[in-house]
């Protein structure tokens, strides 16, 4: 009785932290969710790019019912007030997919359990997506760009908290060297699968959220607070999720996991727990599929004719300096977004086309833009597929191709 009483607790308390770390979440990133930023909005499907989901009063009423829902969490879990949370952040998302940032995502999929899962059921189902980001994104550092850009800046950072400078270090080493951090997180994910070798795997885990905090702090690469939270929530998550007093009966007698709701939330969480396989194909977003800090991701290059960067202000502060002779600049829209709205740039083609149309339509650039869509990197060679788009007809035209959209709102007034 005591046992499950514990349990019990341990269930509310582990809602508690993940509302708690949500609040500090939307806190660290509100620019995101406000209307009124320069960014462009780009809509996940197309019918939400009219007007009327576009209203200021759309976002402000999202973001408030998401806030309001995370403080009643915080203080009373209640599983109608996690689907309020999950209806709201869904329209949030909906409405702007730049908002898909990893964190929002593995909120959004809490919340879902949380809703509609029993203690035991949703233990077992938030342990299968725990190691799943950890088996997934470990396998998208196993790769040839990172190995060479994302990772020597990880390796200088690590090195440098204890006093060593890995730049010293033979280049063939230091590549070897960065396989290190992608090792230690998949071994994390192997030994919180198994009962007997989790009492390893949460202090395991624990040291590497530790490490990647101190890596990625003002002490280290001064990255934004988000990542900073979102590891630290983990800190809390795995010992409150994988101690071994939280053990899920075999066979839940809760009626809850027989309704409807409880099957659907359970084959969502657990596909979207294996469909990360499908991300080399270009079939998954990068980010869905946990490629934290993959570089090998897909984007676009946009260069911006001299005689257009001359008149357009707004964008100087993004705008590369000219290479060499060349008739154009580059526009860094990462840096865009992360002086705009304190977050990265949702790391796929299709987005940032988006974001390029937005400009070349905004400044009436016509045929001067140039685009070029780079694919997903090889993992071995780091080689990737080019493809040039000139002008905002051609733009325009092949943006129809994707499912998803990649129109941004601007194009709707």
């Amino acid at each position: 009785m005591a046992d499950h009483s514990d349990s019990s607790n341990s269930w509310l308390l582990l809602q508690r932290v993940w509302a708690l770390f949500g609040l500090a979440l939307f806190g660290a990133t509100y620019k995101l969710w406000f209307p009124e930023s320069t960014f462009p909005h780009v809509p996940l499907l197309r019918p939400f790019a009219a007007s009327i989901f576009q209203t200021d009063g759309v976002h402000y009423l999202t973001l408030g019912a998401i806030v309001l829902a995370l403080l009643w969490l915080l203080a009373k879990p209640n599983a109608t007030v996690w689907c309020l949370m999950f209806i709201s952040l869904t329209c949030s998302l909906l409405v702007n997919q730049h908002r898909l940032q990893p964190w929002a995502f593995h909120l959004l999929l809490g919340a879902m359990v949380f809703m509609a899962c029993s203690r035991e059921r949703g233990t077992k189902l938030l342990r299968i997506l725990t190691i799943s980001i950890y088996v997934f994104s470990a396998a998208g550092k196993f790769d040839y760009q990172f190995m060479y850009t994302v990772g020597q800046q990880f390796l200088q950072a690590a090195t440098s908290l204890i006093g060593m400078d890995s730049t010293q270090w033979d280049a063939g080493l230091t590549a070897k060297a960065t396989l290190i951090f992608p090792a230690f997180e998949l071994l994390v994910g192997v030994l919180l699968c198994n009962s007997k070798t989790r009492r390893v795997g949460i202090p395991a885990a624990i040291i590497l959220h530790t490490s990647i905090m101190l890596i990625l702090s003002p002490l280290g690469l001064n990255h934004k607070p988000g990542v900073v939270i979102w590891n630290c929530l983990f800190v809390i998550l795995i010992p409150l999720l994988f101690r071994a007093n939280q053990k899920p009966a075999r066979m839940s007698t809760d009626r809850s996991d027989r309704s409807v709701r409880s099957q659907i939330v359970a084959i969502l969480v657990l596909s979207t727990s294996v469909l990360p396989i499908t991300e080399p194909l270009g079939k998954y977003d990068h980010w869905l599929a946990w490629g934290l800090y993959s570089p090998r991701t897909s984007r676009v290059i946009v260069n911006i004719p001299l005689y257009n960067v001359r008149v357009i202000d707004e964008l100087e502060p993004y705008m590369i300096p000219q290479f060499g002779d060349t008739p154009f600049r580059t526009f860094d829209m990462r840096r865009w977004s992360l002086d705009e709205l304190n977050v990265p740039i949702y790391p796929q083609d299709r987005f940032q086309l988006a974001v390029a149309r937005h400009i070349a339509h905004k400044y009436q650039l016509g045929d001067g833009i140039e685009i070029h869509l780079l694919g997903i990197a090889d993992r071995f060679t780091g080689q990737r597929s080019s493809q040039v788009l000139r002008g905002v007809q051609e733009i325009d035209m092949y943006c129809r191709q994707y499912f998803f959209s990649a129109t941004p709102t601007y194009l709707n007034r």
